[in-house]
């Protein structure tokens, strides 16, 4: 459903942060919550625990499309393994360019943007997006969620999968790729 709406959205500039979140929560975070929860259901642990579980897994789903979708902005073509401000060009509009067209004259060049755009006009775009302070905002709402993600661990008992799943959250928050 997630990605059917990201198609659906394509350079519609208009939307908003709930629009995205919404979107990220249908396209990555629900799969990845229902992933951490499945393991739980299948060893039939008790539900309060395998909701806890659940609710981790989406936490750290929507911060792990956050950080992607910053990498998008300030990974290279050769970490990525394709162009930086792809999703851009495609038209999806994510974290970094919403907080980004928060500013008016950074809102009039992200809106000029269309599928056959030049590799430069790109790259003078994912210029002034960072120069907006986008990037720190998106990078701070990854934050928040993984923060939520943590937090759930505190609450499941202390063994060897929570180690685990705590290490696998931060490095979410830290990739490059």
């Amino acid at each position: 459903v997630g990605e059917i709406q990201q198609f659906k959205d394509k350079y519609r500039f208009n939307q908003n942060l709930r629009d995205y979140l919404r979107r990220i929560k249908r396209k990555t975070a629900l799969l990845i919550a229902v992933s951490c929860q499945l393991g739980a259901v299948a060893a039939d642990v008790e539900e309060a625990i395998h909701k806890k579980l659940y609710r981790f897994g989406y936490y750290v789903g929507m911060s792990y499309q956050i950080i992607d979708d910053i990498l998008d902005f300030t990974g290279t073509e050769k970490e990525l393994g394709k162009p930086a401000g792809g999703d851009l060009l495609q038209g999806n509009i994510t974290a970094p360019a919403l907080f980004a067209m928060e500013n008016e004259a950074a809102r009039k060049e992200i809106e000029k943007v269309h599928a056959n755009s030049s590799k430069a006009d790109i790259e003078r775009i994912i210029s002034l997006i960072k120069q907006t302070g986008a990037i720190e905002k998106s990078l701070a709402l990854s934050d928040l969620y993984l923060e939520k993600a943590l937090s759930i661990l505190e609450e499941l008992p202390a063994n060897k999968a929570g180690k685990a799943l705590r290490d696998i959250a931060r490095n979410i928050g830290r990739r490059k790729f």
